[in-house]
């Protein structure tokens, strides 16, 4: 996992990922777009993940997160 597209895909899809979240479509295509998923939100990512065993956990979750904060700062 290098991306929140890579979370995205990995968990189903834009639809998938809102369905876990409890958010509307729209909200987790935003996400998606701005590639940022709110903290609030990752206890259901992993959790999702780990009954569908993904690789994703707190540690890929703020990795990526701040792989795509420092490439907006460049």
């Amino acid at each position: 996992m290098q991306t929140v597209h890579d979370i995205f895909e990995a968990l189903g899809g834009t639809g998938a990922v809102a369905k876990v979240i409890g958010a509307k479509h729209s909200a987790a295509s935003e996400m998606r777009r701005r590639q940022s998923i709110p903290v609030k939100y990752w206890p259901a990512l992993i959790a999702k993940a780990s009954e569908e065993r993904v690789a994703i956990d707190s540690d890929v979750l703020v990795r990526v997160h701040v792989s795509a904060e420092e490439g907006r700062a460049a």
